[in-house]
Order: structure tokens, then C-alpha cells, then sequence
């Protein structure tokens, strides 16, 4: 009986009990978070602002290009490439990145395809119009296939895609869904023909309660002993010319440059100075 009501308390088993309510398994979050996150990501990138918007509003073709992925099987061919151009840099940066790849829940690409100028005739390019530009660089551009990239590209493109990827990253980062912006799984990508972009960033997507992107230990590889396939893609490596630790490597020119030599300055302390 209780001193409020003079009354005896209901018993326990008078209460209406619904059923338990059962709880949200973590994988079952990861593959459907991870496209909704992806596709509000490549929303974002599409609707950043870009140089000579007023093109695309009178009808011009878009630029951007974003490509979601996030299926087992691309990841690790994705990967698959990224260790064979690895082999051909001579770099442990791309083995790095190839495991790295395979453990993510998704990817999402933000390329340039055929970067038309904004026709602003800025000079960051190093030429006075955009004409110009094209014009002058028309044959490297096709000369430039065999590359990672193609190029060159509009200074101000670049900036227009550096502006998407950040918007994306953004969206990410507010969904709590682990983000990185990334250079070579992109140029698996393009090579393997995922995408058409001429130059691209790729954004890892990973849901997991620590980011597999941290704490990546480099590997020590020894190119000679490999066996890859080749991907036809320059430039390659120069043997015995490790930088960074093994991470980077020294990369053969395809059209070898003149090292030019500057003439050696007058040494203050040198007896044989004379001036006047």
C-alpha cells in the first residue's frame, strides 16, 4: 500500500509488454548507408559551384562526372590493377592503397570529362585566350593517352574539381561515413575503363568502427621478385631510385630533357679572384 493512494501497487505482470524491439546489426547499415551517402556525395559535387556556370545554364554539356561504386568483386579488381602499376613505378604506396581498397565498403568517383574552358581567358594556363590554349596543346593532349591522366587541363577546371570533391568529402564527413580523397584508385579506374574521366579523384567510403585509412603500414616489396601483368600505362620506374622509404620512386621521362648547367658563381675566398 503506498502512503499517496492507500492502494496496493499493480503487479509486474499486469503491465502490457510489447514485443523486444530488435536491435540494428552493423552490417546490415554499411552497403545501404554507404550508396545513400554516396549518391547525396555526388549530388553535392554536381551542384558546387563552377567556373562559367552560366554555360551550363544556357545548355552546355556538363563536365562532371560521378561514378559510384561499391561492389566486392570491382573493388578488388580495382585493386588487382593498383599492385601491377605498382610493380611498373617501383612504389609501395600503390600496394598500400590496393589493400586498403579492397577493404572499403565503396567508392566514389569525381572526374572532368572533356573540360571545355569557362572562356574567361584568365592566362593560369600560360596562355593570353582559351583558344589558344586549346590549340597549343591539342596534340599533347593526344599524345598524353598513354599516361596516368590526360592532359593538360584548364587550370580553372582543376579548380572546379577540387571545389566538387570538397563539397563531397563535406557530405560525408556530416553523415559520419569515413572519407579520403584519393589519386590511384582513380587512375585504376580510368585505365580499366570504369570511368571516362580525363583526370578524376576518387572518395573511399568506409563504415567501420575504426577507418581502415589510418595506421596503414607501408609494405616492403621486392619488384624483382614479381610477376604481373603490365598496364600499359607510363611512366615506369627507374630501378635503385627509391625515395620517401620505398613509398616513391623515381619515374623515367618519356622524352628525355637536357640537364642544363649553370655556371659556377666567383668563390668569395678563391686567391685567384681578381676584382676591378
Amino acid at each position: 500500500m503506498t502512503a499517496e493512494t492507500g492502494q496496493d501497487p499493480p503487479d509486474a505482470g499486469t503491465y502490457p509488454r510489447p514485443n523486444r524491439a530488435e536491435p540494428i546489426e552493423f552490417a546490415d547499415l554499411r552497403e545501404p548507408v554507404v550508396r545513400q551517402v554516396g549518391q547525396l556525395m555526388a549530388a553535392a559535387a554536381m551542384t558546387a559551384p563552377k567556373s562559367g556556370g552560366q554555360l551550363l545554364a544556357a545548355g552546355a554539356p556538363t563536365f562532371l562526372e560521378t561514378t559510384l561504386v561499391h561492389d566486392r568483386a570491382t573493388l578488388a579488381g580495382l585493386a588487382a590493377w593498383m599492385r601491377a602499376r605498382g610493380a611498373e613505378r617501383r612504389e609501395a604506396i600503390w600496394f598500400r592503397d590496393a589493400d586498403a581498397a579492397q577493404a572499403l565498403d565503396g567508392v566514389l568517383f569525381v572526374g572532368l570529362v572533356n573540360p571545355y574552358p569557362p572562356g574567361y581567358d584568365c592566362g593560369a594556363c600560360g596562355y593570353a585566350t582559351c583558344t589558344e590554349f586549346l590549340h597549343a596543346t591539342k596534340q599533347l593532349r593526344t599524345e598524353s593517352a598513354a599516361l596516368e591522366f590526360t592532359g593538360p587541363t584548364c587550370t580553372l577546371r582543376g579548380v572546379d574539381l577540387g571545389v566538387a570533391v570538397g563539397s563531397a568529402a563535406r557530405t560525408a564527413a556530416l553523415h559520419c561515413v569515413d572519407s579520403r580523397c584519393q589519386t590511384r584508385i582513380a587512375v585504376a579506374a580510368r585505365k580499366l575503363d570504369l570511368i571516362r574521366a580525363d583526370l578524376a579523384v576518387a572518395l573511399s567510403l568506409s563504415l567501420t568502427h575504426k577507418a581502415i585509412t589510418f595506421d596503414r603500414r607501408m609494405p616492403d616489396i621486392d619488384y624483382d621478385l614479381l610477376d604481373l601483368p603490365a598496364t600499359a600505362t607510363l611512366p615506369l620506374g627507374v630501378p635503385g631510385a627509391a625515395r620517401a622509404g620505398g613509398a616513391r620512386n623515381k619515374q623515367q621521362p618519356r622524352t628525355p630533357t637536357a640537364r642544363r648547367t649553370r655556371p659556377r658563381p666567383p668563390s668569395t675566398t678563391d686567391p685567384m679572384r681578381h676584382d676591378g
